[in-house]
Protein backbone atom coordinates (compact mmCIF):
# COMPACT_ATOMS: atom_id res chain seq x y z
CA UNK A 1 0.00 0.00 0.00
CA UNK A 2 1.28 3.49 -0.44
CA UNK A 3 1.91 5.58 2.46
CA UNK A 4 -1.26 6.53 3.64
CA UNK A 5 -2.70 9.98 3.89
CA UNK A 6 -3.23 11.36 7.59
CA UNK A 7 -7.11 13.24 8.73
CA UNK A 8 -6.91 13.93 12.60
CA UNK A 9 -10.00 15.35 14.26
CA UNK A 10 -9.35 16.98 17.32
CA UNK A 11 -10.82 18.21 20.34
CA UNK A 12 -10.67 20.45 23.05
CA UNK A 13 -11.91 19.32 26.44
CA UNK A 14 -13.80 16.25 25.59
CA UNK A 15 -14.18 13.29 27.51
CA UNK A 16 -13.78 9.97 26.66
CA UNK A 17 -17.01 8.61 28.31
CA UNK A 18 -19.11 11.64 26.36
CA UNK A 19 -19.30 10.23 22.86
CA UNK A 20 -22.00 6.74 22.27
CA UNK A 21 -19.43 4.08 21.21
CA UNK A 22 -17.67 4.62 24.37
CA UNK A 23 -20.58 3.88 26.38
CA UNK A 24 -22.90 7.49 26.61
CA UNK A 25 -26.56 6.87 26.81
CA UNK A 26 -26.95 9.93 25.68
CA UNK A 27 -25.03 11.14 23.24
CA UNK A 28 -25.76 12.12 19.44
CA UNK A 29 -22.47 10.82 17.43
CA UNK A 30 -23.66 8.72 14.49
CA UNK A 31 -20.72 9.66 12.32
CA UNK A 32 -18.16 8.99 15.23
CA UNK A 33 -20.12 5.52 16.33
CA UNK A 34 -19.89 4.60 12.35
CA UNK A 35 -16.23 5.48 12.44
CA UNK A 36 -15.99 3.08 15.27
CA UNK A 37 -17.11 0.72 14.07
CA UNK A 38 -14.84 0.52 11.56
CA UNK A 39 -11.45 1.32 13.09
CA UNK A 40 -9.96 0.75 16.39
CA UNK A 41 -11.42 2.38 19.90
CA UNK A 42 -8.98 2.89 22.50
CA UNK A 43 -10.29 2.01 25.69
CA UNK A 44 -7.81 3.26 27.98
CA UNK A 45 -6.24 5.98 26.28
CA UNK A 46 -4.28 8.76 28.22
CA UNK A 47 -3.05 11.81 28.33
CA UNK A 48 0.09 13.40 29.59
CA UNK A 49 -1.34 16.51 31.29
CA UNK A 50 -4.80 17.89 32.26
CA UNK A 51 -4.55 21.28 30.53
CA UNK A 52 -4.56 22.34 26.73
CA UNK A 53 -0.38 23.38 25.67
CA UNK A 54 0.92 20.86 28.09
CA UNK A 55 -0.95 17.90 26.25
CA UNK A 56 -0.77 19.30 22.75
CA UNK A 57 2.16 19.82 22.89
CA UNK A 58 3.11 16.21 23.81
CA UNK A 59 0.90 15.02 20.61
CA UNK A 60 2.69 17.01 18.42
CA UNK A 61 6.51 16.16 19.45
CA UNK A 62 5.70 12.34 21.22
CA UNK A 63 7.43 13.86 24.62
CA UNK A 64 6.74 14.18 28.20
CA UNK A 65 5.82 17.91 29.69
CA UNK A 66 9.05 17.80 31.47
CA UNK A 67 10.88 17.19 28.21
CA UNK A 68 9.32 19.22 25.92
CA UNK A 69 8.77 21.78 28.62
CA UNK A 70 5.60 22.78 28.46
CA UNK A 71 4.65 22.12 31.65
CA UNK A 72 1.48 24.76 31.75
CA UNK A 73 -0.51 26.80 29.64
CA UNK A 74 0.98 30.20 28.88
CA UNK A 75 4.52 28.52 28.47
CA UNK A 76 5.18 28.14 23.67
CA UNK A 77 6.55 25.26 22.78
CA UNK A 78 10.63 26.15 21.96
CA UNK A 79 11.37 26.41 18.63
CA UNK A 80 13.42 23.73 16.50
CA UNK A 81 11.51 21.00 18.49
CA UNK A 82 10.99 18.46 15.94
CA UNK A 83 7.05 18.47 15.73
CA UNK A 84 5.00 15.40 14.02
CA UNK A 85 4.14 17.62 10.80
CA UNK A 86 7.21 19.15 10.64
CA UNK A 87 8.72 15.12 10.06
CA UNK A 88 5.82 14.10 7.99
CA UNK A 89 7.05 16.97 5.59
CA UNK A 90 10.67 16.02 5.24
CA UNK A 91 9.19 12.85 4.54
CA UNK A 92 7.08 14.00 1.25
CA UNK A 93 3.79 14.74 3.12
CA UNK A 94 1.48 18.31 2.42
CA UNK A 95 1.06 19.48 6.27
CA UNK A 96 -2.07 21.43 6.75
CA UNK A 97 -3.80 22.60 9.69
CA UNK A 98 -7.35 24.39 10.46
CA UNK A 99 -9.05 25.17 13.91
CA UNK A 100 -7.26 25.43 16.91
CA UNK A 101 -3.61 24.24 17.89
CA UNK A 102 -2.35 26.29 20.79
CA UNK A 103 0.97 25.48 20.54
CA UNK A 104 1.70 29.38 21.55
CA UNK A 105 0.07 31.47 24.38
CA UNK A 106 -3.13 33.07 23.02
CA UNK A 107 -3.22 36.05 25.72
CA UNK A 108 0.07 36.84 24.96
CA UNK A 109 1.39 40.63 24.04
CA UNK A 110 1.91 41.56 20.41
CA UNK A 111 5.39 42.03 21.53
CA UNK A 112 5.76 38.33 21.62
CA UNK A 113 4.97 37.71 17.95
CA UNK A 114 3.06 34.29 18.78
CA UNK A 115 1.20 33.69 15.81
CA UNK A 116 -2.00 32.44 18.00
CA UNK A 117 -2.17 36.02 19.89
CA UNK A 118 -5.46 37.73 20.04
CA UNK A 119 -3.33 41.27 20.29
CA UNK A 120 -1.58 40.19 17.59
CA UNK A 121 -4.60 39.88 15.23
CA UNK A 122 -5.74 42.77 16.71
CA UNK A 123 -2.74 44.72 15.64
CA UNK A 124 -3.01 43.97 12.33
CA UNK A 125 0.15 42.30 12.18
CA UNK A 126 -1.31 39.24 10.89
CA UNK A 127 -3.15 39.90 7.48
CA UNK A 128 -2.18 37.58 4.76
CA UNK A 129 -0.54 34.72 7.46
CA UNK A 130 -0.85 31.49 6.79
CA UNK A 131 2.17 29.92 7.62
CA UNK A 132 4.40 27.99 8.13
CA UNK A 133 4.02 26.77 11.93
CA UNK A 134 5.80 24.08 13.82
CA UNK A 135 5.81 21.95 10.63
CA UNK A 136 2.47 22.81 9.05
CA UNK A 137 3.55 24.23 5.65
CA UNK A 138 -0.15 25.89 5.99
CA UNK A 139 -2.76 27.27 8.42
CA UNK A 140 -6.21 28.26 9.27
CA UNK A 141 -6.36 29.05 12.66
CA UNK A 142 -8.97 30.02 15.04
CA UNK A 143 -8.56 31.68 18.53
CA UNK A 144 -10.71 31.68 21.33
CA UNK A 145 -13.77 29.81 22.41
CA UNK A 146 -17.58 30.34 22.74
CA UNK A 147 -19.95 32.18 20.71
CA UNK A 148 -17.42 35.26 21.17
CA UNK A 149 -14.66 33.34 19.52
CA UNK A 150 -14.67 35.35 16.07
CA UNK A 151 -13.57 38.43 18.09
CA UNK A 152 -10.15 36.72 18.90
CA UNK A 153 -8.75 37.39 15.80
CA UNK A 154 -7.57 34.07 13.31
CA UNK A 155 -8.44 33.51 9.96
CA UNK A 156 -11.93 32.17 11.75
CA UNK A 157 -12.70 35.64 13.14
CA UNK A 158 -11.50 37.45 9.84
CA UNK A 159 -14.09 35.20 7.94
CA UNK A 160 -16.64 36.07 9.83
CA UNK A 161 -16.36 38.99 9.77
CA UNK A 162 -16.33 39.35 6.18
CA UNK A 163 -19.44 36.97 5.62
CA UNK A 164 -21.68 37.98 8.68
CA UNK A 165 -23.15 40.71 10.11
CA UNK A 166 -21.89 39.85 13.82
CA UNK A 167 -23.76 43.16 15.02
CA UNK A 168 -27.15 41.93 13.85
CA UNK A 169 -26.41 38.94 16.62
CA UNK A 170 -27.53 39.08 19.97
CA UNK A 171 -25.07 36.90 21.99
CA UNK A 172 -24.06 36.48 25.75
CA UNK A 173 -26.73 34.85 28.53
CA UNK A 174 -29.16 38.35 28.68
CA UNK A 175 -30.11 37.81 24.92
CA UNK A 176 -30.54 34.06 25.19
CA UNK A 177 -33.67 31.94 25.08
CA UNK A 178 -34.37 29.14 27.61
CA UNK A 179 -32.46 27.35 30.46
CA UNK A 180 -29.17 29.12 31.19
CA UNK A 181 -26.82 28.91 33.93
CA UNK A 182 -24.42 32.16 33.70
CA UNK A 183 -22.56 31.32 36.75
CA UNK A 184 -21.46 28.40 34.67
CA UNK A 185 -20.73 29.98 31.28
CA UNK A 186 -23.80 28.29 30.36
CA UNK A 187 -26.63 29.26 27.40
CA UNK A 188 -28.46 28.93 24.66
CA UNK A 189 -26.17 31.14 21.65
CA UNK A 190 -27.74 32.63 19.01
CA UNK A 191 -24.51 32.78 16.96
CA UNK A 192 -26.14 30.95 13.93
CA UNK A 193 -24.52 27.34 13.46
CA UNK A 194 -23.36 28.15 10.20
CA UNK A 195 -20.92 30.64 11.46
CA UNK A 196 -19.98 28.68 14.25
CA UNK A 197 -16.29 27.13 14.84
CA UNK A 198 -16.69 23.84 14.50
CA UNK A 199 -18.80 24.32 11.53
CA UNK A 200 -15.89 26.47 9.95
CA UNK A 201 -13.18 23.83 10.83
CA UNK A 202 -15.21 21.21 8.36
CA UNK A 203 -15.86 23.58 5.94
CA UNK A 204 -11.97 24.41 5.54
CA UNK A 205 -11.03 21.15 5.88
CA UNK A 206 -13.60 20.05 2.87
CA UNK A 207 -12.16 22.43 0.98
CA UNK A 208 -8.34 21.35 1.34
CA UNK A 209 -9.90 17.60 -0.11
CA UNK A 210 -11.58 19.28 -2.65
CA UNK A 211 -7.64 19.90 -4.00
CA UNK A 212 -5.16 18.14 -1.71
CA UNK A 213 -2.75 17.75 -4.15
CA UNK A 214 -0.07 14.91 -5.54
CA UNK A 215 1.58 14.29 -2.44
CA UNK A 216 0.25 12.22 0.38
CA UNK A 217 -1.31 14.47 3.38
CA UNK A 218 -1.59 15.71 6.82
CA UNK A 219 -4.78 17.33 7.72
CA UNK A 220 -5.50 18.39 11.23
CA UNK A 221 -8.99 19.60 11.53
CA UNK A 222 -9.36 20.59 15.05
CA UNK A 223 -11.99 21.74 17.15
CA UNK A 224 -12.03 24.68 19.42
CA UNK A 225 -15.25 22.72 21.50
CA UNK A 226 -16.87 21.68 23.75
CA UNK A 227 -14.22 23.79 25.69
CA UNK A 228 -16.48 26.02 28.21
CA UNK A 229 -18.21 28.46 27.80
CA UNK A 230 -20.95 25.87 27.55
CA UNK A 231 -23.01 28.08 24.48
CA UNK A 232 -23.49 25.78 21.44
CA UNK A 233 -26.48 26.88 18.79
CA UNK A 234 -30.03 27.10 20.15
CA UNK A 235 -30.98 24.89 18.03
CA UNK A 236 -28.61 22.44 19.02
CA UNK A 237 -29.19 22.98 22.31
CA UNK A 238 -32.72 22.44 22.19
CA UNK A 239 -32.23 18.64 21.18
CA UNK A 240 -31.09 17.74 24.58
CA UNK A 241 -32.89 17.50 27.60
CA UNK A 242 -31.06 18.62 30.91
CA UNK A 243 -33.55 16.24 33.08
CA UNK A 244 -32.20 12.88 30.41
CA UNK A 245 -28.80 14.04 31.67
CA UNK A 246 -26.73 11.86 34.47
CA UNK A 247 -25.83 13.23 37.53
CA UNK A 248 -22.13 13.77 37.98
CA UNK A 249 -19.61 11.42 39.53
CA UNK A 250 -19.31 12.91 43.31
CA UNK A 251 -19.70 11.73 47.21
CA UNK A 252 -20.72 14.10 49.84
CA UNK A 253 -17.43 13.99 51.73
CA UNK A 254 -15.31 12.09 48.78
CA UNK A 255 -13.16 14.75 49.08
CA UNK A 256 -12.08 14.59 52.75
CA UNK A 257 -9.71 11.37 52.15
CA UNK A 258 -8.10 13.34 49.28
CA UNK A 259 -5.39 15.34 49.35
CA UNK A 260 -5.46 19.18 50.78
CA UNK A 261 -6.32 20.87 46.89
CA UNK A 262 -9.32 18.84 46.50
CA UNK A 263 -11.01 20.93 49.43
CA UNK A 264 -9.84 23.97 48.89
CA UNK A 265 -10.97 23.94 45.89
CA UNK A 266 -14.56 23.20 46.85
CA UNK A 267 -14.46 26.26 49.45
CA UNK A 268 -12.73 29.08 47.56
CA UNK A 269 -15.40 29.78 44.22
CA UNK A 270 -12.50 30.13 41.53
CA UNK A 271 -8.61 30.09 41.02
CA UNK A 272 -8.01 31.96 38.05
CA UNK A 273 -4.24 30.94 38.35
CA UNK A 274 -4.56 27.12 39.58
CA UNK A 275 -6.08 26.02 36.29
CA UNK A 276 -9.76 27.20 36.43
CA UNK A 277 -11.35 23.90 38.23
CA UNK A 278 -13.68 25.17 40.75
CA UNK A 279 -16.80 24.90 42.96
CA UNK A 280 -19.47 27.46 42.16
CA UNK A 281 -21.26 27.74 45.44
CA UNK A 282 -24.77 27.76 44.13
CA UNK A 283 -24.12 25.25 41.21
CA UNK A 284 -27.39 22.62 41.78
CA UNK A 285 -28.13 19.40 40.21
CA UNK A 286 -30.28 21.15 38.10
CA UNK A 287 -27.45 23.40 36.60
CA UNK A 288 -24.89 20.79 36.26
CA UNK A 289 -27.39 18.56 34.00
CA UNK A 290 -27.81 21.65 31.88
CA UNK A 291 -24.13 21.78 31.46
CA UNK A 292 -24.02 18.57 30.79
CA UNK A 293 -27.26 19.10 28.14
CA UNK A 294 -25.06 21.74 26.27
CA UNK A 295 -21.74 19.51 26.35
CA UNK A 296 -23.49 16.96 24.64
CA UNK A 297 -25.21 19.53 21.96
CA UNK A 298 -21.32 20.78 20.75
CA UNK A 299 -20.29 17.65 20.49
CA UNK A 300 -23.40 16.53 18.74
CA UNK A 301 -22.55 19.69 16.37
CA UNK A 302 -18.97 17.97 15.99
CA UNK A 303 -20.04 14.89 15.03
CA UNK A 304 -22.12 16.15 12.16
CA UNK A 305 -18.89 17.88 11.22
CA UNK A 306 -17.00 15.22 11.32
CA UNK A 307 -19.70 13.40 9.25
CA UNK A 308 -19.30 16.25 6.15
CA UNK A 309 -15.99 15.89 6.01
CA UNK A 310 -15.80 11.82 6.05
CA UNK A 311 -18.27 12.15 3.13
CA UNK A 312 -16.25 14.74 1.41
CA UNK A 313 -12.98 12.36 1.89
CA UNK A 314 -15.01 9.34 0.20
CA UNK A 315 -16.36 11.74 -2.61
CA UNK A 316 -13.05 12.80 -3.19
CA UNK A 317 -12.02 9.12 -3.52
CA UNK A 318 -9.37 9.67 -1.10
CA UNK A 319 -11.27 7.20 2.14
CA UNK A 320 -9.46 3.94 0.82
CA UNK A 321 -5.52 5.45 1.37
CA UNK A 322 -6.22 7.37 4.37
CA UNK A 323 -6.41 6.43 8.18
CA UNK A 324 -8.18 8.63 10.10
CA UNK A 325 -8.34 9.70 13.75
CA UNK A 326 -10.10 11.21 16.69
CA UNK A 327 -8.77 11.95 19.89
CA UNK A 328 -8.68 14.67 22.34
CA UNK A 329 -6.18 16.68 24.21
CA UNK A 330 -8.23 16.45 27.89
CA UNK A 331 -11.10 15.82 29.25
CA UNK A 332 -13.94 18.23 31.27
CA UNK A 333 -14.92 17.54 35.13
CA UNK A 334 -18.60 18.51 34.69
CA UNK A 335 -19.23 18.25 37.97
CA UNK A 336 -17.57 15.11 39.10
CA UNK A 337 -15.70 15.72 42.22
CA UNK A 338 -17.70 18.65 43.03
CA UNK A 339 -15.38 20.65 40.48
CA UNK A 340 -16.20 22.64 36.76
CA UNK A 341 -13.65 22.46 33.69
CA UNK A 342 -10.13 21.34 34.17
CA UNK A 343 -6.75 22.14 35.80
CA UNK A 344 -4.31 19.99 37.64
CA UNK A 345 -6.20 17.04 39.05
CA UNK A 346 -5.17 13.87 37.67
CA UNK A 347 -8.98 12.62 37.50
CA UNK A 348 -10.21 9.96 35.12
CA UNK A 349 -12.86 12.40 33.69
CA UNK A 350 -9.61 14.54 32.85
CA UNK A 351 -6.89 12.38 31.80
CA UNK A 352 -8.93 9.83 29.90
CA UNK A 353 -9.48 10.64 26.50
CA UNK A 354 -11.19 8.93 23.54
CA UNK A 355 -9.03 7.63 20.28
CA UNK A 356 -10.60 6.36 17.61
CA UNK A 357 -8.30 5.07 14.39
CA UNK A 358 -9.79 3.88 11.12
CA UNK A 359 -6.26 2.64 9.04
CA UNK A 360 -6.75 0.97 5.85
CA UNK A 361 -5.94 -2.50 5.91
CA UNK A 362 -6.10 -2.67 9.53
CA UNK A 363 -8.43 -4.46 12.13
CA UNK A 364 -11.93 -3.16 13.56
CA UNK A 365 -12.09 -3.74 17.76
CA UNK A 366 -11.51 -2.44 20.56
CA UNK A 367 -8.16 -2.29 22.35
CA UNK A 368 -7.82 -2.50 26.37
CA UNK A 369 -4.15 -1.58 26.07
CA UNK A 370 -2.79 1.08 28.10
CA UNK A 371 -1.91 4.01 25.79
CA UNK A 372 -0.97 7.76 25.82
CA UNK A 373 -1.49 10.45 23.86
CA UNK A 374 2.57 11.04 23.47
CA UNK A 375 2.66 7.66 21.26
CA UNK A 376 0.63 8.91 18.33
CA UNK A 377 3.16 10.52 16.82
CA UNK A 378 5.13 7.57 16.77
CA UNK A 379 2.52 5.33 15.06
CA UNK A 380 1.63 7.98 12.90
CA UNK A 381 5.27 8.02 12.06
CA UNK A 382 5.43 3.97 11.49
CA UNK A 383 2.77 3.63 9.28
CA UNK A 384 4.21 6.49 7.15
CA UNK A 385 7.75 4.83 6.81
CA UNK A 386 9.13 7.58 8.61
CA UNK A 387 11.92 7.05 11.25
CA UNK A 388 11.05 9.01 14.69
CA UNK A 389 13.43 11.45 15.94
CA UNK A 390 15.79 10.56 18.91
CA UNK A 391 13.70 13.34 21.01
CA UNK A 392 10.86 11.14 21.07
CA UNK A 393 9.78 9.24 24.02
CA UNK A 394 6.73 7.12 23.29
CA UNK A 395 6.42 3.92 21.02
CA UNK A 396 4.63 3.11 18.17
CA UNK A 397 0.97 1.21 19.44
CA UNK A 398 0.84 -0.24 14.93
CA UNK A 399 0.58 -3.39 16.66
CA UNK A 400 -2.97 -2.52 18.15
CA UNK A 401 -4.09 -1.34 14.79
CA UNK A 402 -3.52 -4.97 13.73
CA UNK A 403 -4.44 -6.91 16.53
CA UNK A 404 -6.59 -4.94 18.98
CA UNK A 405 -6.77 -7.57 21.21
CA UNK A 406 -2.73 -8.02 21.12
CA UNK A 407 -0.36 -7.33 24.45
CA UNK A 408 1.42 -4.30 23.94
CA UNK A 409 3.40 -1.76 25.99
CA UNK A 410 4.22 -1.84 29.43
CA UNK A 411 0.06 -1.52 30.23
CA UNK A 412 0.63 2.05 32.16
CA UNK A 413 0.58 5.62 31.29
CA UNK A 414 2.04 8.62 32.95
CA UNK A 415 0.39 11.83 33.31
CA UNK A 416 2.47 14.98 34.91
CA UNK A 417 0.24 17.84 36.11
CA UNK A 418 1.96 21.17 37.57
CA UNK A 419 0.38 24.83 38.36
CA UNK A 420 2.66 28.00 37.32
CA UNK A 421 1.45 29.69 40.42
CA UNK A 422 0.55 26.75 42.37
CA UNK A 423 3.52 24.42 43.47
CA UNK A 424 0.86 21.93 45.66
CA UNK A 425 -0.98 20.76 42.71
CA UNK A 426 2.49 19.46 41.11
CA UNK A 427 2.16 15.04 40.91
CA UNK A 428 3.00 12.43 38.74
CA UNK A 429 0.36 9.90 37.88
CA UNK A 430 0.55 6.65 36.79
CA UNK A 431 -2.92 5.19 35.28
CA UNK A 432 -2.95 1.04 34.58
CA UNK A 433 -6.00 -1.05 32.89
CA UNK A 434 -7.21 -1.30 36.05
CA UNK A 435 -5.61 0.81 38.70
CA UNK A 436 -4.54 4.53 39.50
CA UNK A 437 -1.79 6.14 41.77
CA UNK A 438 -1.11 9.80 42.29
CA UNK A 439 1.93 11.54 44.27
CA UNK A 440 1.82 15.05 45.33
CA UNK A 441 5.12 15.96 46.65
CA UNK A 442 5.13 18.69 47.86
CA UNK A 443 1.88 17.78 50.00
CA UNK A 444 3.38 14.64 50.97
CA UNK A 445 0.19 13.07 49.76
CA UNK A 446 -1.18 10.57 47.43
CA UNK A 447 -4.19 9.40 45.48
CA UNK A 448 -4.99 5.02 44.78
CA UNK A 449 -7.74 4.44 43.48
CA UNK A 450 -9.13 0.40 42.10
CA UNK A 451 -10.90 1.28 39.16
CA UNK A 452 -13.43 -1.61 39.08
CA UNK A 453 -14.30 -1.27 42.11
CA UNK A 454 -14.62 2.35 41.58
CA UNK A 455 -14.19 3.35 37.92
CA UNK A 456 -15.17 7.15 38.67
CA UNK A 457 -12.53 7.43 41.66
CA UNK A 458 -14.90 8.53 44.82
CA UNK A 459 -12.54 6.28 47.26
CA UNK A 460 -9.43 6.46 47.91
CA UNK A 461 -7.20 3.86 49.24
CA UNK A 462 -3.94 5.41 49.66
CA UNK A 463 -3.54 5.67 53.27
CA UNK A 464 -5.34 2.10 53.99
CA UNK A 465 -3.23 -0.34 55.56
CA UNK A 466 -4.96 -3.12 53.13
CA UNK A 467 -3.99 -1.64 50.22
CA UNK A 468 -0.39 -0.83 51.43
CA UNK A 469 1.69 -3.47 49.20
CA UNK A 470 -0.46 -2.20 46.02
CA UNK A 471 -0.08 1.09 47.01
CA UNK A 472 4.12 0.80 47.34
CA UNK A 473 4.21 -1.75 44.16
CA UNK A 474 2.65 1.28 41.84
CA UNK A 475 4.32 3.93 43.47
CA UNK A 476 7.84 2.04 42.62
CA UNK A 477 6.48 1.62 38.97
CA UNK A 478 5.98 5.48 39.10
CA UNK A 479 9.11 6.14 39.97
CA UNK A 480 10.48 4.33 37.63
CA UNK A 481 8.93 5.61 34.76
CA UNK A 482 9.04 9.21 35.61
CA UNK A 483 12.38 8.79 35.78
CA UNK A 484 12.20 7.90 32.58
CA UNK A 485 10.59 10.95 31.37
CA UNK A 486 12.27 13.42 33.27
CA UNK A 487 14.42 14.17 29.83
CA UNK A 488 15.23 17.55 29.89
CA UNK A 489 16.98 19.48 27.08
CA UNK A 490 17.59 22.82 27.51
CA UNK A 491 19.47 24.31 24.55
CA UNK A 492 23.34 24.80 24.58
CA UNK A 493 24.59 27.90 23.01
CA UNK A 494 28.71 26.44 22.99
CA UNK A 495 30.06 23.00 23.65
CA UNK A 496 31.54 23.75 27.11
Amino acid sequence: MARPNFLVFYCDQLRADSLGCYGSPTARTPNLDRLAAGGVVFENHYATNQVCMPSRASFFTGQHPQAHGVIDNGIPLRAGEPTLPEVLAQSGYRTHSVGKIHLTPTSASAAHDFPESSALWAAGRMDGWTGPYYGFQTVELTVGHGEGAFKRGGHYGRWVRENFDPAAWKLGPDAASGPKAPELQCWRSNLPAAAHHSSWVADRAVEFLRHPGAQPFFLFASFPDPHHPFTPPAEYAARFDPAAMPRPHRREGENDRKPAHYRRAMTEQQHPTDGGAHRPPSAGDDDLRLVAAHYGAAIALIDECVGRVLGALESAGLAGNTAVLFTADHGELLGDHWLMYKGPYPCRALLRVPLIARVPGAAAGRAAAVTSNLEVMPTLLDLAGAAPPATVQGESFRALLEEPGAEWGGGAALSTGWSKDAPIYYHKTLYTQHQRVSWFPNQDAGELYDLEADPHELDNLFNEPAHRAERDRLMAELLRRAARADTLRPAAVAPW
